[in-house]
């Protein structure tokens, strides 16, 4: 990184001031997230699929394309017979996609990572996903550069101490805190981060990516409505994930996430219509 890059003291600052201005009440930080939504009470598939497909999707777009595919595909067993002809269509435009936006296996984005992360599940892996597993993603299509690597590190295994920091984050990194890092690609920033950050009892790596993806869509929205769409929509796709959803009802939505009950209302009707597709 340039010379003008934060130091540890700085990231920690900055850190601790994004906490303090984060709401809280409204959508909690992924390790502040009650029981039933802890990483390890996520459907494997569920939580997988969810990371994979994010990337520059809106929160609520991707929960309401997740609703579609988990519909039509409950599970990893249905996905088998797919080639990359069958993932394209998947993933294109409705009524025969799930509108998350053609990408195509053969060159990269979203398309690519679905379908090498399919050829190694039911290849390799032997149809069981470790961390091990994950690491060895690296090298395949899709995932270059080890974003969406740290990203199902961290979202499926919960390791802390990688940061899946993407590009709304990275953004709003360099717009809003922290400009010297410029100068760097999405990569080089995440390892200088992660290097200055690994271990400190003071901060979570995952918690900082989502004070960074937070206010990369927030100062983006150019709304109330569309300020409110992020948060329905981000708290959506942690409950469609859930190995547990069949406890979660309107009420414990308000007691448990989200404190406000006109949103925990909006939330509980969104979530139901998702489901429902």
């Amino acid at each position: 990184m340039n010379q003008n890059s934060p130091s540890k003291e700085e990231l920690l600052q900055a850190y601790h001031w994004l906490d303090e201005n984060h709401p809280h009440h409204l959508l909690p930080l992924e390790t502040r997230l009650p029981d039933e939504l802890q990483h390890k009470r996520r459907h494997p598939y569920r939580i997988i699929m969810a990371m994979l497909f994010s990337g520059a999707q809106s929160e609520k777009r991707l929960t309401t394309c997740l609703g579609k595919l988990f519909k039509r595909h409950p599970g990893f067993e249905s996905l088998r017979n797919l080639n990359e002809e069958g993932v394209k269509n998947l993933l294109g435009k409705e009524p025969l996609g799930i509108g998350l936006g053609l990408q195509d296996p053969d060159v990269g984005g979203n398309g690519a990572r679905a379908w090498s992360l399919l050829q190694c599940y039911f290849g390799p892996w032997r149809e069981t996903i470790t961390e091990a597993h994950i690491l060895t993603l690296g090298d395949k299509k899709g995932f270059g550069g080890g974003k969406f690597v740290r990203v199902l590190q961290a979202y499926c295994c919960g390791n802390r101490e990688v940061l899946p920091l993407d590009e709304r984050g990275c953004d709003a990194l360099r717009d809003s805190v922290f400009p010297g890092y410029l100068d760097g690609s999405d990569e080089r920033t995440r390892n200088d981060i992660e290097n200055k950050l690994r271990g400190e009892s003071r901060v979570c790596l995952i918690d900082f990516h989502e004070l960074l993806r937070f206010v990369g869509q927030d100062s983006r929205a150019n709304s109330q409505r569309a300020k409110r769409d992020i948060i329905i929509g981000w708290n959506a796709w942690r409950l469609l994930c859930s190995a547990e959803r069949a406890k979660i009802t309107e009420a414990w939505i308000y007691e448990h996430l989200v404190e406000d009950k006109g949103m925990a209302r909006e939330l509980w009707s969104f979530i139901r219509r998702v489901e429902d597709l």
